[in-house]
């Protein structure tokens, strides 16, 4: 016969298991996050690690920009690199604590780079570049801030414009001081030259007759046709010239302005033959206008020869 246990022995039983089964939980949970101390210890380190690498890289960023401020080239030596690539240089001379100068400077730049000129700066305020400066123009000149020196190969002085001078100006200066010529500027007045003889000898025979006579007004009107005829062919050799992307609105506003004035010349014929000698008159009033406007684009562009 089987004895059956108490109350109290399956209470203490039961309690038994219970905390048995708690106390394996309570290891589970805990003892699988404390028992890798050193995968914790690994990631507390990985910051640190990084952290270390952060500042080793930032230090040897702030020596490499220091090292970059002290080789920066400037003064004579910056000079004869600028003769280098430039035939022309132009010499900011200025005083970096003048507000004044500064503009002065910041315009000697603008007009250099305008025509394609070299350009340094020579700041008087530091000691080294002052001397350099008595040094390059002898110790007898006498130099003032603001001035802009123009200096050719092989480092001679060719101009100097002294005080303050806007980009124009310098721009100018720099031309004067080497004329360079682009090559598509040559080929336009190479198209323009092909014709210019004709195109004069008809135009002096345009002004030259008489518009009082049906015969006078339609001779005039054949040596207008001729003119015309002649900048239409002039203008469809300068169409196959490609100007510089800086010039090139200008260049096309040049070239349409020479077709405008051929149709404008044919127009002037048509009237006179007619007999309409206002409406030949007003229309010569719009070429004269125009021939002015195309001028001046000519001169900027140093289209010397397509001038009507």
């Amino acid at each position: 016969m089987k004895s059956t246990p108490s109350p109290r022995v399956r209470f203490l039983a039961v309690l038994a298991l219970i905390l048995c089964v708690g106390a394996g939980a309570y290891l589970l949970i805990h003892g699988s996050s404390g028992s890798s101390p050193a995968s914790a210890t690994s990631d507390t380190q990985v910051p640190s690690t990084t952290t270390t690498q952060t500042r080793t890289t930032a230090k040897q960023s702030s020596k490499s920009k220091k090292r970059q401020r002290k080789t920066s080239v400037e003064g004579i030596t910056a000079l004869d690199a600028a003769l280098v690539a430039h035939p022309v240089v132009a010499v900011s001379v200025y005083a970096r604590n003048v507000t004044t100068d500064t503009a002065a400077m910041k315009e000697a730049r603008a007009g250099a780079a305008e025509v394609g000129a070299g350009f340094v700066a020579f700041d008087v305020y530091k000691e080294k570049l002052a001397r350099q400066l008595a040094t390059l123009l002898g110790d007898s000149s006498q130099v003032t801030d603001p001035e802009v020196l123009f200096f050719k190969r092989p480092r001679t002085l060719a101009f100097t414009l002294h005080g303050f001078s806007d980009s124009q100006v310098v721009a100018q200066a720099a031309q004067n001081v080497f004329p360079h010529v682009e090559p598509w500027v040559g080929q336009a007045n190479r198209a323009c030259r092909q014709y210019a003889a004709p195109l004069a000898t008809a135009m002096a025979k345009s002004r030259g007759v008489s518009t009082d006579t049906a015969a006078g007004r339609n001779q005039s009107a054949s040596s207008i046709e001729e003119v015309a005829g002649l900048l239409s062919k002039t203008t469809k050799s300068l169409i196959a010239v490609r100007a510089n992307a800086s010039a090139a609105k200008d260049y096309a506003q040049f070239v349409s302005g020479l077709q405008q004035l051929a149709t404008y010349l044919r127009s002037e014929a048509v009237a006179l033959r007619r007999g309409d000698l206002a409406g030949a008159k007003t229309i010569a009033q719009k070429e004269v206008m125009l021939s002015a406007t195309t001028d001046s684009l000519a001169a900027n562009l140093q289209i010397t020869a397509c001038a009507p």
